[in-house]
């Protein structure tokens, strides 16, 4: 499975391209065309479309899917932090049938306004003007919990950077296995910070060894900054 990494936003998130397959048990047999998954992949969605005014690259990701001829179904928050939700409105312009989704438990901080815990995190940045970048954002369509599945991929929440935070796992191919991981897990050991509004150091820490005990070794994992495609063992 291709996924496409562009770095975008005021903090250089890792926004992501996931294709969407419309039918993932196909992609177990590994005598599918490649023809089939080329027409299947044209669906996508994005994991946390963070190029807005402010950093000057807007329509990064829109520029990207259109020139591609991709058709985006749907984005998908990994939590509500303004660095991770700055893009969403540029990338419903160009694709309005998008549908929005989020964990329950953030789904309030959404829908043209600045809610509490961005409001919180950016008090000390209120001359930089993202908060009038947060209040542009449309409100979610889908509240997601532990367990669900969006576009094929299981929905893990991982609390303790934000309250809402989730990874993303599919193992859809039977030799291929992804976790994207928010701000949840980076590369050579490190995890998301929990000094903020609605961090929690022990939830974060218990998320992590939820992790380390339910995903293989061999997972290939893409986080929300800095480097991406390692393994998570």
């Amino acid at each position: 499975m291709k996924i496409h990494v562009i770095e975008t936003g005021v903090l250089n998130v890792n926004s992501l391209i996931v294709p969407v397959f419309d039918d993932f048990k196909s992609l177990d047999n590994s005598d599918c065309p490649d023809e089939k998954i080329n027409s299947f992949s044209k669906k996508c969605f994005v994991v946390d479309p963070a190029g807005c005014s402010a950093s000057h690259d807007e329509n990064k990701i829109t520029d990207f899917l259109v020139s591609n001829k991709m058709d985006c179904v749907g984005i998908v928050l990994t939590h509500s932090h303004f660095d991770h939700i700055l893009g969403i409105a540029e990338v419903k312009k160009v694709f309005p049938n998008a549908k929005i989704f989020i964990h329950e438990n953030e789904k309030n901080e959404l829908g043209f306004t600045c809610g509490p815990m961005n409001n919180s995190i950016l008090h000390f940045f209120r001359e930089t003007g993202w908060i009038s970048e947060v209040e542009k954002q449309p409100s979610a369509d889908v509240a997601l919990h532990e367990g669900d599945e969006v576009f094929g991929w299981r929905v893990l929440h991982t609390p303790g950077h934000s309250p809402g935070s989730i990874c993303l796992f599919n193992q859809s191919n039977q030799n291929e296995k992804i976790l994207i991981s928010g701000d949840t897990i980076f590369d050579y050991g490190g995890f998301g910070r929990t000094d903020m509004y609605g961090g929690d150091e022990a939830v974060l820490m218990h998320s992590i060894i939820r992790l380390k005990r339910e995903i293989p070794k061999d997972t290939i994992v893409f986080p929300g900054h800095e480097s991406f495609g390692f393994t998570f063992g």
